[in-house]
């Protein structure tokens, strides 16, 4: 397919049923996105829910060879963060010659046993004439 040029508009709407490894208490969650791990965009935190809603939209630039759009759900802490789980979404596969990406992107957890949450996102390619 070559290279894809243009850009790409990626809206984190919400999640839902987020787990952390705190069991006291709800999240304080928000979601790093990124192609490149050099340039990561963030969303709000939204304070106190395993549910929560965002609907932040993000546009990057695409070059080179980009085949990932990767998210990563953290629970900001007063210490730090912790990871609550992450996803990657083919792009190849789901957004580009495509109309538009809509669709609740789960967080595997580690050994595939439960998820650790959904995040619904929504990916629009514009190409470059």
């Amino acid at each position: 397919m070559g290279q894809v040029q243009g850009t790409l508009d990626v809206t984190i709407i919400e999640g839902r049923n987020l787990k952390d490894q705190d069991i006291v208490g709800k999240n304080d969650a928000y979601v790093e996105v990124y192609l490149d791990k050099d340039y990561k965009q963030r969303t709000n935190i939204a304070k106190d829910t395993d549910n929560p809603t965002w609907n932040q939209k993000f546009t990057f630039n695409l070059q080179n060879k980009t085949d990932y759009l990767h998210l990563h759900v953290y629970d900001d802490d007063a210490v730090g963060r912790d990871s609550i789980g992450s996803a990657k979404i083919d792009l190849k596969k789901h957004v580009f010659g495509k109309e538009c990406y809509n669709a609740w992107v789960t967080l595997p957890s580690m050994l595939g046993l439960r998820s650790k949450g959904e995040i619904h996102v929504i990916i629009k390619h514009h190409a470059k004439n």
